[in-house]
């Protein structure tokens, strides 16, 4: 796992390297000060993980988001000690934003969230962008344009086809319908056209799906 760490207050980027490398030992980090160079070597640094501060120098890391996360598929922290509303922070999707100074639980908290993104599915509900743990999710069912997102605590609705998550499968899910994909964490039982959930609900299996539910459970 790589992180790249970028401030440039030299003294607060070499601080946060020594306490993150205490939290976590097997992370390896790559820190840069100086955006002009991180941009040269960009292309070329391998990294999974990106805690920034907003402003790098006179330049904005909101405005080089898509640049520093890649197209959204690299999960990022952001940091500073500025205000949040001021530069519209969270407009730029990100997984956690951090006010300087950085409290260790804070960053913990952070670290951990980013570190487990590969668990989380993002989602956007009224607007705004939301992580639900795919550890808590029973299943996704689809009414027309809309998702439900049914996890052990709330449902989340959001506009979106059943289809963009079919990658799900990959994640321990599987569909079970045109407009179904169950947890298989969750599935307590098997029927002969139905699967019974652990919450006591029961989920249609249709036809086509028949076969992938058998070779799952």
């Amino acid at each position: 796992m790589r992180l790249l760490i970028i401030d440039d207050d030299e003294t607060i980027l070499q601080n946060l390297v020594s306490e993150i490398k205490e939290l976590y030992p097997d992370l390896h980090i790559v820190a840069y000060s100086n955006y002009n160079k991180l941009m040269e070597n960009l292309e070329y640094i391998d990294y999974q993980y990106v805690l920034s501060d907003i402003f790098i120098g006179k330049t904005n890391g909101l405005e080089v988001h898509n640049t520093l996360s890649k197209d959204g598929k690299i999960p990022v922290v952001y940091m500073s000690g500025a205000d949040p509303s001021t530069y519209d922070v969270y407009d730029a999707p990100h997984v956690y934003f951090l006010p300087k100074p950085i409290e260790e639980e804070k960053l913990k908290k952070a670290l951990d969230k980013m570190i487990n993104f590969d668990q989380m599915l993002k989602i956007k509900t009224a607007g705004k962008e939301s992580f639900v743990n795919l550890n808590t999710i029973l299943y996704l069912e689809s009414d027309k344009r809309i998702v439900h997102i049914v996890t052990t605590t709330k449902i989340y609705n959001t506009y979106a086809k059943l289809d963009e998550y079919d990658y799900l499968k990959l994640k321990g899910f599987v569909r079970i319908g045109k407009s179904t994909i169950v947890n298989k964490s969750y599935i307590q039982g098997k029927k002969r056209d139905s699967v019974i959930l652990t919450n006591g609900e029961e989920k249609t299996i249709t036809r086509r799906y028949q076969k992938d539910i058998d070779d799952s459970i």
